[in-house]
């Protein structure tokens, strides 16, 4: 429970002092959390296809307790920063399940506060995952005014064999008008450390 804490309050202090570009971070993974006291780092280029630009994005992973994962990113966006974290909760997982189920829930900064939320379903045909699901991010634009964006994260993690490195490659399909300018391309690769 004080890592749960800990990772909420450093997230927090971040977001809360940060501007940041119009981004989304999309899901960059399946839906298997990680192992308790597993590390992992990524980077993530995102092309951003709506607004024709581009941005780096630098990840950090851990498994808190069981079926808990802890996600931290800073992304270089222009003369912007980009900074979010979300905690991933296993519903249900592979092999015991048919399918790997997972829940999101977190917190981001762009030039204003946002909320993510999701869920995450994969399937594994080993050495590849294939995950889908639906993302809901409402960004707080102005005390009246929260924009309600809903995308479809479709993507595939390949696990290369004998290597602790996932490859991955996403698209974020938006749903509603609200999320026309968060349509993304992205692809990178995770390194687990234990």
């Amino acid at each position: 429970m004080k890592k749960l804490l800990l990772f909420a309050a450093i997230t927090l202090c971040f977001v809360s002092v940060t501007e940041t570009a119009k981004a989304q971070d999309g899901f960059f993974s399946n839906a298997q959390t990680l192992q308790e006291g597993t590390f992992a780092i990524g980077l993530q280029p995102v092309a951003l296809t709506e607004q024709e630009d581009f941005m780096m994005i630098f990840r950090g992973a851990y498994g808190l307790t069981h079926g808990i994962t802890g996600h931290f990113k800073v992304g270089a966006f222009q003369d912007d920063v980009y900074i979010g974290g979300h905690l991933e909760f296993n519903l249900v997982s592979e092999p015991n399940s048919d399918l790997s189920a997972a829940l999101l829930a977190g917190v981001y900064s762009q030039y204003d506060t946002g909320l993510k939320f999701g869920l995450n379903i994969s399937k594994d045909f080993h050495p590849i995952s294939l995950y889908g699901g639906l993302n809901y991010q409402p960004v707080f634009i102005s005390e009246d005014v929260t924009s309600n964006a809903f995308l479809l994260p479709i993507g595939i993690d390949y696990h290369i064999e004998n290597a602790p490195v996932d490859l991955m490659l996403e698209g974020d399909i938006p749903l509603n008008d609200d999320a026309e300018y968060l349509e993304a391309v992205t692809f990178g690769a995770r390194i687990y450390v234990n």
